[in-house]
Order: C-alpha cells, then structure tokens, then sequence
C-alpha cells in the first residue's frame, strides 16, 4: 500500500498557532516511511485475539506470523493483561477447530439426508429402478463420506488433544521462546482496582476503548474493563518509551476503530488523542493480515496470498463468535436489543457476501439484495428463505405493537442469525470472491464480442485467453487479480511484470485486470507502455474493472493489446 505524503501534526504554542490536524491526529493517513519506522523502532503491541487465534490459523498462515512476530525484535511488547486473557481463553481456541469439525459434519450429514430424501421422492416420481436408485444414493453417500474424511485429515484431533498439555504446545512454546523478556507487568493492587473502576466508568459513559463490551457487565468477573486495561498499560509502556505505538488486533469494533461502512479505517481519534496527549506519540493500528502484508515489504517475512486469506478468514470467524457471545449476554437484559443487534450482523453479512461488481447498480439496494442474493453470490435458497423469514420477524419486532419475544425464541433467533450470518461469510471471503469476479470478467470480455475462454494450450499460467480474430491463432491472455483490500501496489506490478517475463514463448500481450485502486506507480508503467519498448518485446497493461461501467476501458485495452502499437492512453 503506497500513499502520498500526508502533514503530520504539529505542536501548538496556543490557539493562534494551531494547524488543521491539532486534536484529529486519529485522521492522518500513515505514510509508507511511517509504517517502516513503528516496524522497526516503534512499540509494536499486540492483542489477545492475535494470539489465541495462532490455534485457528493454518500452518503456513500460523508460521507466516510468528516470523513476523520474531522479526519484530524487541518493538515487539505484549500487555499483562493480554497474556491473563490469553491464558484464560487458550483451552476454548485449542477446543473450537474440533467444535467447527463437529457442527460441519452434522450440518453436512443433515444435508445429505435431505438430498437422499429428495432423490427418492423424484425416484419414486418417474419410477426409477430401485437398483439405480440404491447405486445414485451409494454416489451421494460415498461423496459426503469423502468429504468428511478430507475434513477430519486436515484437522489433527490428536495434535489439539495433546497441545491441552502446555509441555507438548507447539504454539506456547513457541510464544515462549518469541515473547521472553517482552511482557509488561502487573498493575499494582491499588492502581489495578482504579483502573477497573475507570474501565467500567467509560462503558457506562460511552468513552473508547471498552464500551462496546458493556454486555459483559452480566458476567460479574470485571472482564467489561479488560480493554481498558491493555489500553492503560500499551500507555504506560509508551511513556517509558517515548515511540510511537502499532497495535495490531482482530477486533474490528467501534470502540477502538474509526470505520465506514464496517470498514477498518485507522484508530478513534479519542485514542490517538488521548495517546498523543499522555505519551506524547502517534497511534497506529492494523489488523494481523495488515501485519503480514507490510512484513512481507518490510521484515523480508515470506507471506504468501493463502496465508494473508487465512489469516483474513479466521479473524473474521473469531469477530462474529465474539460479536454473538455478546449478544448472548446483552439478551438477558435486552432482548429486543439483541435480536435488533444479531439482525445488524445479517445486514451486514449480506452485504458483504454481494460481489462488489454489481453493489453499485441500482437493483441492488439494501432492500432488495436478499431477494437477489441467490442469483449472484452462490447462496444457497435455504440461507435466503431463512434470512427472509428473520426479516420478518425484526420487521414484526420494530413496527408491530404488542410483540414481544420469549425466552426460547430470542435465543433461536439468535442461533439462526449466526448460523445465516456464518454460511455467508463464506460466500464473501476473498477465495470466493475472486472465483466470482474472475466469471464476471470472462463474461464482460465475451459480452464485448470476443472469443474469450479459459486457457489450455500455451499461456495456461494466466486466467483468460482472447482471440485475436476469428481464424487467428494469436492471443491477448488476461490476469484476474481480485483484492479484498488495499490497492494494486508496486508489489503487486514487480510480480506481474515477473510472470510475464517468466512466460512462454508464444503470450506477447497480457492485460491484468483488478478491482483495486491503481497506485501512482501502476498509473505510470500505464502511461508509459510502448509495444516496441515493453517487457522484453511483450505488453502488459493494468486496467481497473468493478462492472459494466467500466466496460468501455477494458474493451480498449482489448484494442490497444490487440494492436500492439502506441502508447497507452490515459485513462
């Protein structure tokens, strides 16, 4: 990720003095000189999800981020508090990939009786040979069995058995080689319980961080005081310090991040205020996958796009089970509130799972996207029919008087929400979405006219090859890169330029279309494209694609690429 240079904030010597960023440094974009300097000399803080979701990751993704931790050297610093919570929650993260692999398999075995059910009831329809049938319902039963064996192989139940022992853990002991020496104290007994105190007063009153745990205040353990006090701490250590502080952590919630859309966009102002103020330093924050991005550029870490998806995926897995935990508490005081909170996340989780090539277009509203959810992201009607069914329900809930929940059902309510919430996150992780863009492309190219399809002769290491003429035997081959976040860096414009030099023999032009913003270096090696000057003798041009609008730049591309002489023009 590249950025302009941004001011950054200045000192005031009184109100005559003050500049535009004096009490909003929440708002200053990092520049990328600023990420290098918090990586490599700054205080670089981590949270309890990071580390209890070292159980959940893959391994590569799992190694990928530990490298990244040790790189850090000593910047690295992780609060007492976050290490209580770590211990607290270690046996829970070891149990949930075991759990995951216990509910997948009877949600898969729930859908297997169903399809058998249904294969008989069309069998019986047309009068089908029972020995057909037996042999089509042996098909589906073997495949499911298939599944499930591959499920239960890539999930070692042995391995999370014995890593309950901390003496056979391969993740404590990693983290006790990684973070000896780097762990910050205890509070004092006196400044512990004013600090609980001060925690439980900013949810009460609203005041970042911690007051989105206010459904906590059930439990009866302080634990709604648990971010303040990493916050109060990750102060403290600054002050000793005197650097700027990263803090890197998986939750996404209001209270610590300033958002749109649900969207991650850097710390509260509130906080980087108040860090600025205490400490004197600036506050960053990033989520783990931003982590191994900026470590693949900076720390020399080998990150590869499954592990970033990995990471990405089990994050947001670990946020939607904290976000409904909450629920769950906040359902014994309110349960209006908590059913109109797990709808929220429905919303949210259905606009997530649209494609973001077709977002835009006017028949998908907020109102009308579940109706069209099925047709466009791979969803299931049984997910649909349950979503509108829930719809119904909030909508009787907000606008009909007299309704009211019971016991049993606000809390099916809420088990049917994650569940919905759950089966469309999967629709909308970066794997699937890519899948999706990349059909979108090839049916946009198609779409123009052209004889566009998957490559199987020469220039099968690109996406889409496109026929030059109808009796040609030339090609323009096409990169679909689908990014879930961020833009098309000048990393990612090396690693294209390397697959295309790295190509065989017979792909002279190579279009590489994203959804992602283009950086300024993309833009000029755009700008400056000449077929007689390529890369060695072959084209490539990035070309920024989100939907039917942006048609027109594609299909000139396709021309330029085809022609293969002059510059490209500006877009």
């Amino acid at each position: 990720m590249e950025h302009d240079e941004t001011p950054q904030t200045s000192d005031t010597d009184g109100a005559g003095h003050r500049g535009i960023f004096d009490g909003f440094s929440g708002f200053v974009t990092p520049t990328v000189e600023d990420w290098k300097t918090v990586l490599r000399s700054g205080l670089v803080v981590v949270d309890t999800n990071v580390l209890l979701n070292l159980y959940r990751y893959n391994q590569d993704a799992r190694a990928s981020l530990l490298a990244a931790l040790q790189n850090l050297g000593s910047c690295l610093w992780v609060p007492h508090q976050v290490m209580s919570e770590f211990w607290s929650g270690r046996e829970g993260a070891i149990d949930d990939p075991r759990k995951q692999l216990e509910d997948s398999e009877i949600a898969l075995k729930k859908g297997l009786q169903s399809s058998l059910e249904g294969l008989r009831r069309w069998a019986n329809r047309v009068s089908l040979d029972r020995s057909q049938v037996m042999q089509l319902e042996t098909k589906l039963t073997t495949a499911c069995d298939e599944v499930l064996a591959k499920m239960v192989g890539v999930v070692d139940i042995g391995e999370q058995e014995m890593a309950k022992d901390t003496s056979k853990d391969k993740v404590v002991a990693s983290l006790a080689t990684l973070l000896d020496g780097k762990i910050g104290a205890a509070l004092e007994a006196k400044i512990l319980a004013e600090a609980v105190a001060e925690g439980k007063r900013r949810v009460h009153e609203k005041i970042p961080p911690g007051y989105m745990d206010k459904s906590k205040t059930t439990r009866g353990d302080d634990s709604e005081a648990g971010d303040y006090l990493v916050w109060l701490q990750l102060i403290l250590e600054a002050k000793k310090r005197g650097t700027d502080v990263l803090l890197v952590t998986g939750d996404i919630k209001e209270d610590w991040w300033r958002t749109r859309n649900k969207i991650p966009l850097g710390p509260r102002n509130e906080l980087a205020e108040e860090l600025l103020r205490e400490a004197g330093v600036r506050l960053y924050m990033l989520r783990p996958e931003g982590l191994l991005s900026y470590a693949r550029d900076f720390l020399e870490v080998e990150v590869t796009e499954d592990s970033l998806q990995n990471v990405e995926m089990v994050d947001a897995q670990s946020t939607r089970d904290s976000v409904f935990r909450d629920l769950v508490d906040l359902m014994e005081v309110d349960p209006s509130g908590a059913a109109l909170g797990a709808w929220r996340e429905v919303e949210g989780a259905v606009e997530r799972a649209f494609p973001d090539y077709v977002k835009g277009g006017p028949r998908f509203s907020p109102f009308r996207r579940v109706r069209h959810l099925g047709n466009y992201s791979g969803v299931s009607s049984d997910v649909v029919r349950a979503i509108r069914e829930l719809q119904e329900i909030r909508n009787n809930l907000v606008h009909a008087s007299g309704f009211e929940f019971t016991e049993e059902g606000i809390r099916t309510f809420l088990e049917r929400a994650k569940g919905i919430v759950d089966a469309l996150a999967l629709a909308g992780a970066p794997g699937f979405q890519a899948v999706r863009f990349e059909q979108a492309v090839l049916e946009a190219i198609r779409g123009m006219g052209f004889d566009a399809a998957i490559p199987t002769g020469g220039g099968r290491e690109f996406d889409i090859a496109v026929r030059e003429g109808e009796n040609s035997d030339s090609y323009v081959y096409v990169q679909v890169k689908y990014l879930s976040d961020g833009e098309f860096s000048a990393r990612r414009l090396r690693e294209q330029v390397g697959l295309l030099a790295s190509a065989s023999a017979d792909v002279a032009s190579v279009i590489v279309v994203t959804n992602a913003d283009l950086s300024n270096r993309a833009r000029e090696f755009n700008s400056t494209i000449d077929s007689s000057s390529g890369i060695d003798g072959r084209r490539l041009e990035i070309v920024q694609w989100n939907g039917s609008e942006d048609d027109p730049l594609l299909m000139r591309a396709l021309g330029r690429a085809m022609r293969k002489a002059g510059p490209s023009e500006s877009e």
